[in-house]
């Protein structure tokens, strides 16, 4: 999935490889990191679209952090959410200098059974016997 919104495009699709840092010497004898991702974008109407994401400043360090968090929220086919300024990479694929990531979205969660987790509450069962309401307590 993707549309456009202005000067960003935004893309949704699961990640087709692991995210990879780069680091580069910079002109002040540091250096400048840059974080690419590869998003796999289904299309209903095309083949899947494979577009390159580039990371920098916040919003590298915000993914960099995903990937080192050791329960490995973000990786290879990971669902993910993300927006930026169009350029073309030096391949000539489609490439997106990232602005707006997310890894957490409301996709990636089932409905919540509120019988099923409250079956063994008996302040529940209460609830209905007395027809008590928690929300003009307190």
């Amino acid at each position: 999935m993707g549309f456009k919104s202005g000067d960003f495009e935004y893309v949704a699709g699961n990640l087709a490889t692991e995210p990879r840092l780069g680091r580069f010497p910079a002109k002040d004898g540091l250096y400048d990191e840059v974080l690419w991702m590869t998003v796999a974008v289904n299309h209903s109407d095309a083949a899947t679209e494979y577009v390159e994401l580039e990371a920098r400043g916040k919003t590298k360090e915000y993914v960099k952090n995903l990937v080192q968090d050791p329960a490995r929220p973000l990786g290879k086919g990971t669902f993910v959410m993300a927006g930026g300024k169009p350029t073309v990479s030096k391949n000539g694929h489609r490439k997106l200098k990232l602005v707006v990531f997310s890894s957490h979205t409301s996709l990636d969660y089932d409905v919540l059974d509120y019988k099923y987790l409250h079956q063994d509450d008996p302040k529940d069962e209460d609830r209905a016997e007395t027809g008590a309401d928690d929300s003009k307590e307190a």
